[in-house]
């Protein structure tokens, strides 16, 4: 599709693969891993009374990971973000740049930037994990993987 160019903006509605290769990556390891909310008014969420103004924690790992939402949640599947399977799932399933009139103001320069960066490095690179690692989330401000060591090959 590329024929070795460079891809621009242009290509994005070309690049869909990459963009669920991306968006899959993003459940499995959410960027904003955990979100700070207060209650607005009081509320009850599954039998535990949430008094109004009280602190809530959201944790997009734990969401993205849910079964009720996703089949085999711990395996990596691009296919989930096809746009059917999308549709048909609930509206705050999947959040990694939070949600709502909250939700990240850069998430579509982010998403963007994403697409290209991977379109361009696997159209000239093979990325394969070092043998014997195991992929280990640190979850500081974001969400990080503590040592990622990978063979990159021209190709």
């Amino acid at each position: 599709m590329l024929d070795q160019r460079i891809p621009t903006v242009a290509d994005l509605p070309q690049l869909s693969y990459t963009r669920m290769v991306i968006e899959e990556s993003m459940r499995l390891y959410p960027p904003s891993w955990v979100i700070s909310r207060n209650a607005v008014n009081a509320d009850e969420i599954g039998g535990y009374v949430i008094p109004a103004h009280a602190p809530l924690l959201l944790l997009p790992y734990i969401t993205h990971r849910h079964p009720a939402f996703w089949e085999e949640p711990e395996r990596f599947n691009p296919e989930r973000f096809t746009p059917e399977r999308v549709a048909a799932r609930p509206r705050y399933a999947y959040v990694p740049f939070g949600g709502g009139p909250r939700q990240c103001i850069g998430n579509v320069f982010a998403m963007t930037e994403a697409q290209l960066i991977l379109a361009t490095v696997a159209q000239q690179y093979c990325l394969e994990l070092v043998p014997g690692q195991e992929v280990s989330p640190e979850p500081l401000i974001t969400l990080r993987p503590k040592q990622l060591l990978m063979r990159v090959q021209q190709r």
